[in-house]
């Protein structure tokens, strides 16, 4: 699956042979990855959007498959930006024929029958909840540093204890009595919520992502939310004020992208052991060098995306490591992160220039101020927590796809 450097998220193809990636909103089922065979609601709409990929080199070759491709449904083409009503219940498959041609030498030769497949189900016996996108873009893409929590994700009857006056982004799913994913039109859903009791207000979406929702608290406040869609209002979730004065513990975990460290989230805990979401966590580093800044697109910061961009590419393969540190007042955890550099396969003509958001640990024994010493890094960085909002150079891309815990390589469509 492949692995592509697009502002937006990463691309991957979706169809049985991960040969096209098909996009179908206003039709929504995941922020993460949209799968063939999928369950879709009974009188949703799709719209149809096809882009070639190129699996063995890991891209997207055109934004559209028109010249290599012909779509049909039950024998008729689909073009590019047809949309239709799903208004009959069972199986629609898209068929994908190669078409001779094709401008495309990476893939001309490989092109197969492909085709990807939608259940139409019928409404009842559904619920709604936030989709945490973040953590399962992370359980789906990349490998994990240590063992994981239970509540890395919420439990779906949780409530979301939310530090009053930070704002979140979640997606909404609908989930069947199976407790599968069900795609639903992004034109027919209502979110809204009540606080304290008070009148419904329409949840608002992110700007120019309508498949996302602007979730935050007052101080003191409690929210009812709800979901609406084909004549049925369901409940969404519910939302409890919770400052962060109430956390007792804190706990970091990390991952790698194939081999390199990625990111860390740190979950913060109650004195009952209920995660507390939003605190304002501050990050730094006990040893080692790395960029570190944070994951924008709504999250909150307990969550940092780190990169191995301050130290030279070798010249043979070098161990590296890092002590990563997530504080939270009187509260903190260490993590440790080691990897392998490899040296790169052509040497650069361009001179090596750190991140500016690098950050080096206080105790890195090669430090030339000595453990816990400010000293004149100039462009290097600096022995500080990094800066909100400093550039993560090449990895500004991912700052949207967040990070994981397994092995992987590629999400969203």
């Amino acid at each position: 699956m492949p692995v592509c450097l697009l502002l937006a998220g990463c691309i991957e193809g979706n169809t049985e042979q991960e040969q096209i990636r098909v996009v179908l909103s206003p039709l929504f089922y995941s922020g993460v990855h949209t799968p063939s065979s999928l369950k879709a609601l009974l009188g949703s709409q799709a719209c149809f959007h096809f882009g070639l990929m190129d699996v063995k080199e890991q891209n997207v070759l055109a934004p559209d498959a028109v010249a290599c491709v012909d779509a049909t449904i039950a024998g008729v083409p689909v073009h590019e930006g047809d949309c239709m009503v799903l208004d009959e219940l069972g199986p629609l498959q898209i068929d994908f024929t190669p078409r001779a041609g094709c401008p495309f030498p990476e893939v001309a030769d490989s092109l197969v029958t492909d085709r990807f497949e939608i259940e139409v189900v019928p409404g009842g016996e559904l619920r709604a909840g936030f989709e945490w996108y973040i953590e399962h873009s992370a359980l789906r893409w990349l490998t994990s540093a240590g063992e994981l929590p239970a509540d890395l994700i919420p439990a779906a009857d949780e409530p979301l204890r939310l530090v009053p006056g930070v704002e979140v982004v979640f997606p909404i799913n609908l989930i069947d009595a199976a407790g599968e994913r069900v795609a639903w039109d992004l034109t027919q859903g209502l979110a809204s919520e009540s606080r304290d009791g008070g009148p419904g207000r329409e949840l608002p979406r992110v700007e120019d992502i309508d498949s996302q929702w602007r979730v935050s608290i007052g101080p003191g406040e409690h929210s009812m939310m709800t979901f609406e869609i084909g004549g049925e209002v369901l409940p969404l979730a519910e939302v409890v004020a919770t400052p962060a004065e109430e956390a007792a513990s804190i706990e970091v975990v990390a991952g790698y992208f194939g081999e390199l460290p990625f990111g860390a989230r740190a979950i913060v805990r109650d004195g009952e052991g209920h995660v507390i979401y939003g605190a304002p966590v501050a990050w730094s580093l006990v040893e080692g060098e790395l960029a570190l800044g944070p994951l924008e697109g709504g999250a909150p910061p307990e969550y940092t995306v780190i990169e191995d961009g301050c130290l030279p590419p070798p010249t043979s393969a070098e161990p590296r490591r890092a002590i990563l540190r997530a504080q939270l007042g009187a509260l903190s955890d260490e993590f440790e992160l080691e990897w392998t550099v490899m040296p790169p396969e052509t040497a650069s003509e361009e001179p090596f220039e750190p991140y500016k958001s690098c950050v080096r640990g206080t105790n890195t024994p090669d430090d030339p101020a000595g453990p816990g010493q400010d000293d004149d890094l100039g462009d290097r960085g600096c022995n500080c927590a990094a800066t909100p909002g400093a550039g993560l150079g090449g990895w500004a891309w991912l700052l949207l796809l967040a990070f994981g815990w397994r092995r992987g390589r590629t999400a969203q469509g």
